[in-house]
């Protein structure tokens, strides 16, 4: 059994090759603007869109864990804010919490 380190956070400008990558490989879904990727030893392995709930991942191997996390992510950021919000006010949260606390877990594959 391996264990690797899962990190959740907000995804920025770099992970548009990654997310391209993802939502290539899922028929056309799309995160939208705002989303959440979770990245395990470096790597994006699933993201989940803020607005939708819509998830990307690898269909040949996905990482249950990584999906769970997000989606719990996504609803806790949801239920703090009440709904999604204004994307900036939304955004401004995302980038103080990655600031604020790194979310780190391990993940047992």
């Amino acid at each position: 059994m391996s264990h690797d380190a899962l990190t959740i956070r907000a995804a920025t400008a770099r992970d548009d090759d990654a997310l391209a990558r993802l939502s290539a490989r899922e028929a056309g879904w799309h995160l939208g603007r705002l989303a959440l990727v979770a990245e395990a030893n470096g790597a994006v392995v699933a993201a989940i869109g803020l607005t939708s709930g819509t998830v990307l991942a690898d269909p040949i191997d996905p990482n249950a864990g990584a999906i769970r996390s997000l989606r719990q992510r996504r609803y806790l950021i949801l239920r703090q804010r009440g709904d999604v919000g204004a994307a900036q006010t939304l955004l401004r949260l995302l980038a103080s919490s990655q600031n604020n606390t790194a979310s780190t877990e391990e993940v047992s594959k």
